[in-house]
């Protein structure tokens, strides 16, 4: 099968209220006194008198009944005043973000290497390549330094966009599914298989696990051609949508809300592509050129917990990875303009600005003039048509020392001098020279898309044609 060079698929709670419910009004049964009442004092009767005749009357005196009265002692009832508990709002704080510890490379192995030389271009099982099923075609084709080993680690079912580890040390990958835009996430398991793990998604990219926890962020589009989406995914695969207004969509396939990264400081760092090629005028009848949003063909900086944005830096045509060396050092990869120029890799500063737009410099004639601002420089260029796609800066300790803090890019395009993962060393003094050249360091790949760092510390390639998964771990010399 012959895989000719083309373009490549370029690029939060409301607060909870707490009411501070106290338990059923309990009001008290009413306490009746109750007390006999007192008898009237029984009358007193003196003995019947004898009568005797006489002349002159005797008065006796009648006996009067005298009652006495105790009064009855009523009990005066108090009422006891029922408290009704008070409704307050509390909210609930924002969790705090977790930060990250730098890594250091102690224990890991020296050597330095040759670059990995290039297999045969002909001659395999399927012309150029072998064929999708023939693995040990591809552990022959596909080469790595001497002291290295390429291993299989599985594939996914369908074309992988970017790939990362989970805190359950699985690969998961964003993956577009039977050939469409459409697509998911998926996680390998340990014996290589791949299990589904989101919801649906419309051109899904970038995805990382928020450090401390089990959630998944992932970007995609919310329609085929309108609104860029940050998604977050749950343990059991629930999907939510957290963003949906972001920047999109140059193309079907071009420059949408890209890789992403958590960073030492807690917070979501984007990679938004661009929504023209070079600033080009999308109603030329009226105006020059197209108007540039603040927030695209940048890197935004995203509070995971709030959905505050803030634009990190600018003049990126369409970031499409980003990644954090051992010392917080953000690195990006752009590709360029259709015309060629542009393919480059970028140390990134916060608030610079990288100069898209204004490309005359390199090539586009018909771009408008250059911003009266400076322009931070790259720190690699690479050739034309290249497509730097996934990078990752090397923190483990597998590989040999002098790797650490190393980069390692995806060409993607199908030209001689990508379809192949490059090692470069940021501090190397001699990226300014016009004949340095990274080193080849995985070759014989055909559409190699990203990379990532295994927990063992071993280099993970994904390629984007048949979803093969490549391993490559270091066994030293001799």
């Amino acid at each position: 099968m012959n895989i000719k060079s083309h373009r490549a698929f370029l690029h939060f709670y409301a607060l909870a209220l707490l009411m501070a419910a106290c338990g059923p009004n309990a009001t008290p049964s009413a306490f009746q006194a109750t007390l006999p009442p007192t008898a009237l004092s029984a009358p007193v009767y003196s003995p019947t008198p004898t009568i005797t005749p006489s002349l002159t009357p005797t008065l006796t005196p009648t006996p009067t009944l005298t009652a006495t009265f105790t009064p009855t002692f009523t009990p005066t009832l108090t009422p006891t005043p029922t408290l009704s508990p008070t409704a307050t709002l509390t909210p609930i704080p924002t969790p705090p973000l977790w930060t990250l510890t730098p890594v250091t490379n102690a224990g890991a192995p020296p050597f330095q290497h040759q670059p990995a030389d290039f297999a045969p271009t002909a001659g395999w099982s399927c012309e150029d390549f072998p064929c999708e099923d023939d693995i040990t075609g591809f552990l022959q084709r596909i080469r790595v330094p001497v002291g290295y080993r390429v291993e299989p680690a599985g594939r996914f079912p369908g074309q992988p966009m970017q790939i990362t580890y989970g805190p359950d040390g699985r690969l998961y990958g964003t993956v577009l599914e039977n050939g469409t835009r459409n697509g998911a996430v998926y996680a390998l398991n340990p014996d290589g298989s791949a299990q589904r793990y989101s919801g649906d998604l419309i051109s899904p990219v970038g995805l990382a696990f928020q450090p401390g926890t089990d959630v998944l962020y992932v970007t995609a589009r919310v329609t085929p051609l309108q609104g860029g989406g940050l998604w977050r995914v749950q343990p059991d695969g629930t999907t939510e949508l957290v963003l949906d207004d972001l920047p999109c969509c140059f193309s079907i396939i071009d420059n949408q809300p890209n890789g992403i990264v958590f960073g030492p400081d807690g917070y979501l760092y984007m990679g938004i592509g661009s929504l023209t090629d070079h600033g080009e005028s999308t109603q030329p009848e009226s105006k020059p050129y197209a108007d540039v949003r603040p927030d695209e063909a940048a890197i935004l900086r995203i509070q995971p917990h709030t959905g505050e944005i803030s634009v990190y830096a600018r003049g990126i045509r369409n970031p499409y990875d980003l990644t954090f060396g051992p010392d917080g050092q953000m690195y990006a990869t752009d590709t360029g303009i259709l015309a060629g120029p542009g393919d480059r890799l970028l140390a990134v500063s916060p608030e610079a600005f990288y100069g898209w737009p204004y490309y005359r410099m390199r090539g586009c004639e018909d771009c408008p003039p250059r911003a009266a601002e400076v322009i931070a420089p790259d720190l690699y260029s690479f050739p034309d048509f290249t497509l730097p796609r996934g990078l990752v800066a090397y923190t483990g300790t597998q590989f040999p020392a002098n790797l650490f803090g190393h980069l390692f890019v995806a060409l993607w395009n199908g030209t001689p001098t990508a379809q192949r993962i490059v090692r470069i060393d940021p501090n190397d003094w001699r990226l300014g020279r016009e004949d340095y050249t990274p080193e080849p360091f995985v070759t014989g790949l055909i559409r190699p898309v990203d990379v990532a760092l295994a927990p063992n510390g071993a280099l993970v390639v994904a390629d984007f044609i048949y979803g093969h998964i490549w391993r490559i771990v270091y066994v030293g010399v001799g």
